[in-house]
C-alpha cells in the first residue's frame, strides 16, 4: 500500500502586504529589511502564489514570496 505524502504547508505572516511599507524578508537563508516596491506578476503566474519585489536601503532588489515576508524579525539562533 502506498504511503500518502504530507503536504508542506507554509504559514503566511503578512496577509496583505502594502506597497511602500517596510518588512523583514528572508532571501537565501538570511534575513534583511526593506521596502516593498511592487508585486511580481510573472512569478505569481509561474509559481501560483503571491510574489513581491523588496528593495533594501543600499538599492538591492529581491524577489520574495509571500511566505518569506514578516512584520518583525523572527527570533533565530544568530540574533539571540
Amino acid at each position: 500500500m502506498a504511503k500518502k505524502k504530507k503536504k508542506n504547508t507554509q504559514k503566511i505572516y503578512v496577509k496583505n502586504p502594502k506597497i511602500g511599507e517596510k518588512y523583514w524578508f528572508k532571501f537565501i537563508g538570511s534575513w534583511s529589511f526593506g521596502v516593498l516596491i511592487k508585486r511580481n506578476l510573472k512569478l505569481e503566474e509561474h509559481y501560483g502564489e503571491p510574489w513581491y519585489t523588496l528593495e533594501t536601503k543600499d538599492g538591492m532588489k529581491y524577489p520574495i514570496s509571500i511566505f518569506n515576508i514578516r512584520n518583525e524579525r523572527p527570533i533565530t539562533k544568530d540574533n539571540v
